[in-house]
């Protein structure tokens, strides 16, 4: 069996989707194995949710879950076997989706909590300094940069002088 599951991305403030035929990882066709299919593919997870999220343990069905916002969890829904696989990359399926979410009822949710990324000793402490100060002027990569924005600058002025010209010349001969 396939299911579509839905989230709520805060980045963007809407609704997303993944179909489960889109996960290498679940082939049981078992609700119960979303969550570890889930976990097994962290890069699609989290291209699809737009952020890092922890994936619980167990699916807790939509008669036991007091879900009325749906907050960070993934809501599960079935999805029938003849409808074509929903993509979720480049495809826009907002509208779609608002009509499927208001026709359909979940199954069950399977809650996903914001991961907190802990700085990773010396790598993130250099990282997060050189994102502080991205320009330090005994850097060559610096000094390149700057020569380029000055060249940039000189040919954009000389068009312009040159198009200036062009103007005065052409109001002169009218």
């Amino acid at each position: 069996m396939r299911f579509l599951l839905t989230f709520h991305c805060e980045a963007t403030g809407q609704w997303r989707c993944l179909d489960t035929a889109l996960l290498p990882a679940f082939r049981s066709g078992r609700a119960e194995d979303l969550p570890a299919a889930l976990r097994a593919e962290p890069e699609l997870v989290m291209r699809w949710l737009l952020g890092r999220y922890e994936i619980a343990d167990a699916l807790v069905p939509a008669t036991t879950a007091a879900q009325t916002g749906q907050g960070d969890a993934i809501a599960v829904y079935p999805l029938g076997a003849d409808r074509a696989v929903i993509g979720f990359e480049n495809a826009y399926n907002g509208a779609w989706l608002e009509i499927f979410l208001l026709e359909n009822r979940p199954i069950g949710f399977v809650a996903a909590h914001k991961r907190q990324v802990l700085p990773a000793g010396g790598a993130m402490a250099s990282l997060k300094i050189r994102a502080a100060r991205p320009l330090h002027a005994s850097d060559q990569a610096c000094h390149l940069t700057v020569s380029r924005i000055i060249e940039h600058r000189q040919i954009w002025a000389e068009q312009r002088r040159e198009g200036a010209d062009r103007v005065a010349a052409l109001t002169e001969e009218s």
